[in-house]
């Protein structure tokens, strides 16, 4: 059986909370307890995060690149104040939307430019450790090109992609070129490993029909996040109280309208209020309501608090993530709160029906969701405290990887 000595690359890594950073932080935390030999690479992204005690038992072994800082134009970093700047805006777009079709690929890839410098530190750090297995995360995409390069140089290694998103979806905008360019960059690099990881069945079975093995490496929870989600709250209050918290994707208009339907529905029977917790802006006017608050970032430990305080926790997806089961997803699971979701049909909702974990809001089903909402109140059937969620901790999930790895 393979003694594993891994090398974990992610563009993005604590300080800096991107979910691929945060995902292989919390993993190397466990590998850590598990003895298993690593290093990471990562990008050098100054300040601090609320995942940089993961690293505290193993700070020694990251080491981070200097990535070059991609250039935005003008009039995407600058709003315009005068005419003057006006003018120079407007000058910067037109320029802009020229330049952008005779540029390769996708252009707005963070990671373009840093190319050389991930393949020399990593190929320095391949020499100097007796590394047997590669791992890099992304998106960013155009970054996991130094695969195939590595491949070339040390052909005895194995080596992993982790994919959290789709490659295509970056064509969305490109030119023709641009997207062939786009192909033939995953073709080389899908070309160069030995195993694709995916974070949920859906991309599982897109990169198993690539012809490559592929594996389901979930998002999970950490329970060591979670010291608080055994605290017992009492849900029969005056006011129902619901929480959101997270970042906003694209696409949610319609399901924020239907949220604003369910509060108002909701406060005809009984009074109800919607905090909203995000950490990014978007969706300002929409979420202006007398029943729903919107405020800004709050850390781990203030959001959990949160949660523990709420009755219900919303969940909003749009329609290109309703198979999509984050680690959000999973803490909202593991601490035992009954979940709202608003969105289309899919793993998520199946999942949360079959468990019996919370209700699936939809336009059709709006009536009948409040009375059992109200119901479960008093009744508390739901969430099912009996359902079993330690399959889904980074500790379970980082004792399965290993296996997987060690048949390699």
């Amino acid at each position: 059986m393979l003694r594993l000595s891994i090398l974990v690359i992610s563009f993005y890594f604590p300080p800096y909370d991107k979910v691929g950073g945060r995902r292989w932080a919390k993993h190397c935390k466990y590998l850590k307890k598990e003895n298993i030999n690593f290093e990471v690479l990562c990008g050098d992204f100054k300040g601090t995060s609320a995942w940089d005690k993961d690293l505290q038992s193993y700070q020694g072994q990251v080491h981070r690149v200097d990535i070059k800082r991609k250039y935005w134009p003008y009039h995407l970093r600058i709003l315009p104040r005068n005419f003057p700047e006006k003018i120079y805006w407007k000058l910067s777009l037109k320029f802009w939307e020229w330049k952008r079709t005779r540029l390769q690929g996708n252009y707005f890839d963070v990671s373009a430019g840093s190319e050389d410098l991930f393949f020399r530190r990593a190929a320095s750090l391949l020499r100097s450790n007796n590394i047997n297995v590669v791992i890099l995360s992304c998106g960013p995409f155009k970054y996991s090109i130094i695969l195939a390069r590595l491949k070339k140089e040390f052909p005895q290694l194995k080596f992993i992609i982790d994919f959290r998103d789709y490659w295509e979806d970056v064509h969305a905008g490109l030119t023709e070129n641009q997207i062939e360019y786009e192909k033939k960059l995953q073709r080389e690099v899908l070309d160069s490993v030995n195993l694709i990881l995916s974070p949920n069945s859906e991309m599982e079975k897109h990169y198993a029909s690539t012809g490559k093995p592929s594996y389901l490496l979930p998002h999970c929870f950490d329970a060591d996040d979670l010291q608080m989600a055994t605290k017992k709250t009492e849900l029969n209050k005056s006011v129902i109280n619901l929480l959101y918290g997270g970042a906003f994707y694209a696409g949610l208009e319609e399901n924020i309208e239907l949220v604003k339907k369910f509060v108002d529905a909701l406060n005809g029977a009984r009074p109800s209020k919607v905090e909203f917790y995000v950490s990014i802006k978007g969706y300002e006017n929409a979420l202006n309501h007398p029943h729903i608050s919107r405020y800004g970032f709050i850390n781990t430990d203030e959001y959990f608090k949160k949660i523990q305080e709420a009755d219900y926790v919303l969940l909003i997806l749009p329609p290109n993530r309703v198979n999509a089961m984050s680690s959000k997803f999973f803490e909202l699971v593991a601490m035992r709160k009954p979940i709202l979701y608003f969105g289309g049909r899919g793993a998520v909702s199946e999942y949360i029906e079959k468990f019996e974990l919370g209700f699936h809001i939809t336009a059709y089903s709006l009536d009948e969701k409040i009375e059992q909402v109200l119901r479960n109140i008093s009744k508390k059937a739901v969430p099912d405290l009996s359902y079993d969620i330690s399959a889904h901790s980074f500790e379970y999930q980082t004792k399965r990887l290993i296996k997987q790895l060690q048949l390699l």
